[in-house]
């Protein structure tokens, strides 16, 4: 926080100065952790100098920053392989065409004796037929 003191004073035009000081952040390359930190330094020093919420431009620039690495992996079961994922918009898209929302699915049974497709015991093929 010390490379932020006395940058955001009330009595100068501290707005464009967190906008700059963020464009500036986000030109660098750096691991997720610490992006978090450097992000939390800039709005921490914001919020002490000016009193005030920065802009919501400027945050939405610095959480795209952060999950920038996130948003860029482009693997079909990242759903799958990750705890927490975070889908890009196209991600979202497909998702959605993927998926099939049905209010009633009281046609499964959840009792062990008979199947998905309403037969007791045995498979199709112990029918008579066969």
């Amino acid at each position: 926080m010390i490379q932020y003191m006395e940058k955001f004073q009330l009595n100068s035009d501290y707005k464009k100065a967190f906008e700059e000081a963020v464009t500036e952040l986000i030109e660098i390359n750096m691991p997720v952790q610490w992006k978090n930190k450097a992000v939390q330094d800039l709005t921490d020093a914001y919020i002490e100098q000016t009193g005030e919420i920065p802009d919501s431009l400027q945050l939405q620039r610095l959480a795209n920053y952060i999950l920038h690495e996130e948003l860029k992996d482009k693997h079909p079961d990242k759903v799958a392989n990750t705890e927490y994922p975070i889908l890009s918009d196209r991600q979202v898209i497909i998702r959605s065409k993927r998926e099939i929302v049905r209010d009633d699915f009281s046609y499964f049974s959840h009792d062990k004796k008979h199947k998905l497709n309403g037969r007791k015991n045995g498979s199709y093929l112990d029918r008579e037929s066969v």
